[in-house]
């Protein structure tokens, strides 16, 4: 009697009738995962539980306080990192600016309005003229 088709003959696929999976044992093997599958998922069942539980009996959960609003002066000077300015006054006043930044804890009094001064000027000195329309 031959059994449909078996992989040892035709390598092609896997083509094995039900026959040849209990001749092999396939069947046994395939029940002993879905065991071990069932029990996988009341281990996780379980867990959760006991992480509920303990959420509970720890009480509510303490959010850390609100983070202060950055500070909108280092937005403006970060304009400024890595990028060329040619020398010239705009050079100096950067780096006068940045002289008082680094000089003490409350950045020297560097205001934002120095700093955004200091980016339109530059920003205006990088504009290309407007072009003559010709007639």
């Amino acid at each position: 009697m031959v059994l449909h088709w078996d992989v040892e003959t035709y390598p092609v696929g896997p083509r094995i009738s039900a026959v040849l999976h209990r001749q092999r044992g396939s069947v046994v093997a395939m029940a002993d995962e879905a065991k071990q599958k069932a029990e996988a998922k009341g281990n996780k069942e379980k867990k959760a539980k006991a992480g509920a539980e303990e959420a509970a009996a720890t009480g509510p959960k303490v959010s850390p306080p609100p983070r202060p609003p950055s500070d909108p002066r280092l937005k403006l000077l970060e304009q400024f990192r890595g990028r060329f300015l040619p020398k010239g006054v705009l050079r100096d006043r950067y780096k006068a600016l940045v002289q008082r930044w680094d000089s003490a804890d409350d950045h020297g009094g560097v205001t934002v309005e120095e700093l955004r001064a200091l980016f339109e000027d530059r920003k205006s000195a990088r504009e290309k003229p407007r072009r003559l329309r010709k007639a």
